[in-house]
């Protein structure tokens, strides 16, 4: 077995590197107050200082484009924390952030230090 496969999948080696701690999505919820029927919709970009939401991301070789809305009803939402990472490196300031649905707003939950399993 190749020494990255000894070091987990690529999800365990982006959150061991950037210190995160495991918790579950029910560990988020009760952390936040959330009801046990809120919805995971996944990871998403966030601008904090403009308090936008990655809305729409395209990277080729010359350019890089991307769009930002002002609610996270049109963010753009990645199941993997790692594909959520990688395109936060690329926007400058941003935050990878959790997006649940409560049923009446989508809740943005600040998951810096932890990593959903």
């Amino acid at each position: 077995m190749g020494q990255a496969k000894q070091r987990g999948n690529r999800d365990e080696r982006i959150a061991k590197a950037l210190g995160l701690r495991e918790v579950t999505i029910a560990d988020i919820k009760k952390e936040y107050g959330l009801s046990e029927d809120a919805v995971f919709l996944g990871y998403g970009v966030h601008l904090e200082k403009a308090d936008e939401f990655l809305a729409a991301f395209d990277e080729s070789r010359d350019v890089t484009r991307k769009a930002w809305a002002k609610t996270p009803e049109a963010a753009l939402t990645f199941q993997s924390i790692a594909d959520a990472h990688d395109v936060s490196k690329a926007c400058d300031g941003s935050i990878v952030v959790g997006m649940f649905d409560t049923g009446n707003q989508i809740f943005v939950a600040t998951i810096t230090g932890i990593r959903s399993v």
